[in-house]
């Protein structure tokens, strides 16, 4: 038995997709599988015995270790940026639209197995499976190799210190833009704690025309007030 496991012959699409994915890459896949498994959107799902043949717990995996990649790119690139830019900078990063254009510019579609249907919105179809690429990557070759091919991508494809120039202070961009559009803006900033905590921390919740459309939490006051601004900029489709 163990014999003909070492001369059983590959699958020759397997070996066609290693290919490109080592040239896709710039590494050699060593389980094929998992990479196969990350191309598989639901919409094209195989399902054995119960069990769905899928990206969706890859996408899963991915998510979170490229939040993780960002993050950690973000504190060692900007050692003196409070927590509040931060975590904006890596919501930027990892966010769909990020994602998404990544996908795309990496022509991600052409190695993808999925059926078109009006239901499905492509953008995030590809979106999604880059997230499962980079989980199928962690599960082949560790989380070291994983960073290094996520870095490059962030290098890339954005510019942090021109988003980082352009993007830490919200709130006066919130401020001039409701000049601007001449509409009223209620910025309200107070001291909070929760059950669970210790400590007293800052709340913002901002309101647009006597609307409730954002809040922001933080340990100071300037951190609260950035969180909740963006989340207003993103309300007002200005971010």
């Amino acid at each position: 038995m163990f014999l003909s496991f070492l001369f059983r012959k590959r699958n020759p699409k397997d070996e066609k997709l290693r290919k490109q994915l080592e040239r896709f890459l710039g590494f050699k896949p060593k389980e094929i599988m998992h990479y196969k498994m990350a191309l598989r959107h639901a919409s094209a799902n195989l399902k054995q015995k119960e069990i769905r043949y899928n990206n969706e717990r890859l996408e899963f995996l991915g998510d979170s270790v490229i939040s993780t990649i960002a993050s950690s790119m973000l504190y060692e690139k900007y050692p003196n940026a409070p927590e509040g830019i931060l975590t904006v900078l890596r919501s930027m990063l990892v966010s769909r639209k990020s994602l998404n254009r990544v996908a795309s510019e990496l022509e991600l579609k052409r190695f993808m197995q999925y059926k078109e249907s009006k239901n499905n919105d492509e953008k995030n179809i590809t979106g999604n499976s880059f997230e499962a690429l980079v989980g199928a990557i962690y599960m082949d070759r560790g989380y070291k190799e994983c960073e290094k091919f996520v870095r490059n991508i962030f290098i890339r494809f954005f510019d942090v210190d021109n988003l980082m120039k352009h993007n830490s202070d919200y709130k006066s961009r919130l401020l001039q833009y409701s000049q601007k559009e001449k509409f009223p803006l209620v910025i309200d900033t107070f001291e909070s704690m929760e059950s669970c905590e210790k400590l007293y921390h800052f709340v913002t919740e901002i309101c647009i025309n006597d609307k409730f459309v954002s809040t922001g939490k933080g340990w100071t006051k300037k951190e609260a007030e950035q969180k909740a601004s963006y989340e207003a900029l993103k309300f007002l489709g200005r971010e």
